[in-house]
């Protein structure tokens, strides 16, 4: 087996490895700069600037891997592909790190009553992320799944964040651009805040479990053992499931795929237009399908038997009644074909500053259009895998993303968008 890696911890090895990190990237940045202009040579520091990223966070973990995670798909118009398919690299599941550690922390956090109730702990993780990693043991015979936070990663919230803004703002300026990155960045530790205190999390389960799918069909999700659950360590019930990126490699049938395409589209919808309770990590990592109990698990599963099995809402976040009343009229007005309309709305709304050039405007409208075509009663059922869509949808997104000037990515929208791209690429990918 492959030997695991150390916890990350401490402030100053921490803000060294990203100084390192930022340093090399400045090198690099410089050095295309000041060559020739030969594409390929520009493509290739590209993709080396890439791969230096995935280097230092994909280790570091914490905030600094959460908030390169968004940051890789933010730039993904920007980069080539090759570079994209590494940055990719840290949207999936992140390497697993040694069990010690962690069982130290679950020790310090429990203490040592609790603690001695925990048997057959798995020191082989059954998950493993960006703030904490899963593991399961039995207590008082009931099977649970325990998260526990990595050393050391609450604390270096800011540091991390603060470098990593430095470093963003600084490819920024390098590109022409003038968009201040605080309100995005101030939004992005806002919620990792949140994450890293697992008693904010065991209440999001209560809560979600209670508001959004209490008395449906179809989903479930972990509960919490409140007695077995700190601020650094989280106890759930097991729930058993097949992940979903898994379950799609299977020869699933038609129907089978539409369903849970047709479960996630439901619950998005539920989750904002009807409760504002959103859990916004759209992660495949994410998702379960198990199917019930009395089906007999050697036959293809009858569609409305399948179930999808919820997991990690440390990013679930609150929209109030009034945001999303502003945000249907928003929809309202985008869906307009008069340019200037759409443009005053998107400044209202903080999509767009208003200092922006008609170029950008323009390009604005045209990435909406393309955007709500999903929407549209005549391309009804609509093919989310239509590759012609998928292309005009790129085009558009790197003409608007080449022209923005001043506009960064809108605070109160960078949760709920990322939410929604995963929630579409997810149905993209199960092919309905």
């Amino acid at each position: 087996m492959k030997k695991l890696k150390k916890a990350p911890s401490g402030l100053f090895s921490r803000s060294m490895n990203l100084l390192s990190m930022a340093t090399k990237l400045a090198a690099r940045e410089m050095g295309e700069k000041f060559s020739q202009t030969d594409p390929a040579q520009k493509v290739s520091a590209k993709i080396e600037q890439a791969r230096i990223v995935v280097d230092h966070l994909s280790h570091l973990k914490g905030a600094a891997m959460k908030a390169g995670q968004m940051l890789s798909l933010d730039t993904s118009d920007f980069l080539p592909p090759e570079a994209i398919q590494i940055l990719s690299k840290l949207q999936a599941q992140a390497q697993p790190v040694e069990a010690q550690p962690l069982i130290q922390v679950l020790r310090t956090e429990l203490g040592e009553v609790r603690f001695s109730e925990i048997q057959q702990f798995n020191e082989v993780p059954l998950a493993s992320a960006s703030i904490g990693q899963v593991h399961t043991a039995m207590i008082k015979g009931q099977k649970v799944a325990i998260k526990i936070q990595y050393p050391g990663v609450a604390e270096s919230i800011d540091s991390d964040l603060a470098i990593l803004k430095t470093v963003a703002q600084t490819f920024l300026s390098f590109s022409g651009k003038q968009i201040n990155l605080v309100e995005t960045f101030a939004e992005i530790k806002d919620v990792l805040k949140k994450e890293t205190d697992y008693l904010h999390e065991a209440q999001n389960l209560k809560d979600y479990n209670a508001t959004v799918i209490q008395g449906l069909k179809n989903y479930k999700m972990p509960a919490p053992l409140d007695d077995y659950t700190s601020a650094r360590v989280l106890t759930m019930t097991f729930e058993e499931g097949t992940p979903l990126r898994d379950w799609m490699t299977k020869d699933s049938s038609t129907a089978a795929r539409t369903q849970i395409a047709k479960l996630v589209l439901d619950l998005y919808c539920r989750e904002f237009a009807e409760t504002g309770l959103v859990q916004t990590d759209p992660n495949f990592g994410n998702f379960l399908v198990s199917q019930s109990a009395d089906q007999n698990s050697l036959a293809e599963p009858h569609p409305e038997n399948l179930t999808l099995v919820l997991l990690d809402f440390g990013a679930t976040i609150r929209y109030s009644r009034e945001f999303r009343r502003g945000y249907a009229q928003l929809l309202k007005d985008l869906a307009s074909d008069d340019a200037e309309v759409i443009f005053q709305s998107a400044v209202r709304f903080g999509l767009l500053d208003p200092r922006e050039p008609t170029e950008t405007r323009l390009a604005f409208k045209k990435m909406i259009q393309v955007s709500l075509e999903p929407f549209s009663p005549n391309l009804q059922p609509f093919k989310f895998t239509d590759p012609d869509f998928e292309k005009r949808t790129r085009e558009a997104n790197f003409a608007f993303t080449k022209a923005l000037v001043y506009s960064p990515p809108p605070r109160q929208l960078l949760f709920l968008h990322r939410k929604l791209g995963g929630v579409f690429n997810l149905v993209k990918r199960l092919g309905v």
